[in-house]
């Protein structure tokens, strides 16, 4: 039996980044709306662990192995699955694709083995599988706090999104250890502390952010935010004419996605 899945992306409508916590990690203050952006993940069981995908650079390095492996490490089993992950989000670009196909992939696996998905701790499986993948377990858009485990008030809207992904990989571990990055005293939702960052240390970045620049009327460039850690950028509810301009200028040398908003 084949067991077939959606896996959603995210942008992040805002992110602080507020300390550096004992442990390494960081301390953030954010929102995470769930897009209508999807890979599509499948598992059916197996002898041996496979992963097949049309991008070949997740097929030996990829979350779901991860989780399935820490899964039977965790419960004291030795699952096997042949996994398809058929990627449409881009990978490195902040939408939150790893982290989305690592709660599939544990969604999945909990329901297979009968354990109820909320008996798992939500700052355990951060440490182990990553920040993001929480608020993808639980399947809400929300705020959140702590290192992204700590899961606020569901807040969702049916936005429009237009995503402008350069397919630069950014790693966010880098950002992350950045002397550039400074912390917020207070919580700011109109900025991401990561866009000043990424325009300071990766150059492809900054190329394109000031190709933008100079290619978008200033009312609109004003208006992108940055997801995540980067690299995409999106503009949130683009009139028509934004949407024709931004097609017209930037659609040929980047992927631009129209996206919408999900109502959880």
């Amino acid at each position: 039996m084949e067991y077939k899945y959606k896996s959603y992306a995210k942008i992040n409508s805002y992110l602080n980044v507020m300390s550096k916590l004992d442990n390494g990690y960081h301390e953030i203050l954010t929102h995470f709306q769930i897009i209508d952006l999807y890979d599509e993940v499948s598992f059916k069981e197996s002898d041996s662990l496979l992963i097949a995908s049309n991008e070949e650079t997740i097929k030996d390095n990829n979350s779901i192995t991860k989780t399935i492996k820490w899964f039977n490490e965790k419960y004291g089993v030795n699952q096997k699955f042949e996994a398809k992950i058929k990627k449409s989000i881009p990978i490195g670009a902040g939408l939150g694709g790893g982290s989305s196909n690592a709660a599939i992939a544990l969604r999945f696996l909990a329901e297979f083995h009968n354990i109820q998905i909320k008996d798992i701790d939500n700052t355990e499986i951060a440490l182990a599988l990553g920040a993001d993948v929480p608020v993808f377990v639980h399947k809400k858009s929300c705020y959140a706090s702590g290192i992204g485990d700590i899961l606020g008030k569901s807040s969702f809207n049916s936005s429009e999104y237009l995503l402008i992904c350069p397919q630069i990989f950014v790693s966010t571990q880098n950002l992350y250890k950045s002397t550039y990055l400074k912390f917020q005293n207070i919580e700011n939702k109109e900025i991401n502390s990561f866009l000043s960052v990424l325009i300071e240390e990766n150059k492809e970045f900054k190329d394109f952010y000031d190709l933008l620049r100079s290619q978008l009327p200033n009312k609109t460039f004003e208006k992108l935010k940055l997801s995540g850690t980067g690299s995409t950028l999106f503009l949130q509810n683009p009139s028509e004419g934004e949407k024709e301009i931004i097609n017209e200028k930037i659609g040929k040398n980047f992927r631009i996605f129209l996206t919408k908003g999900l109502e959880y």
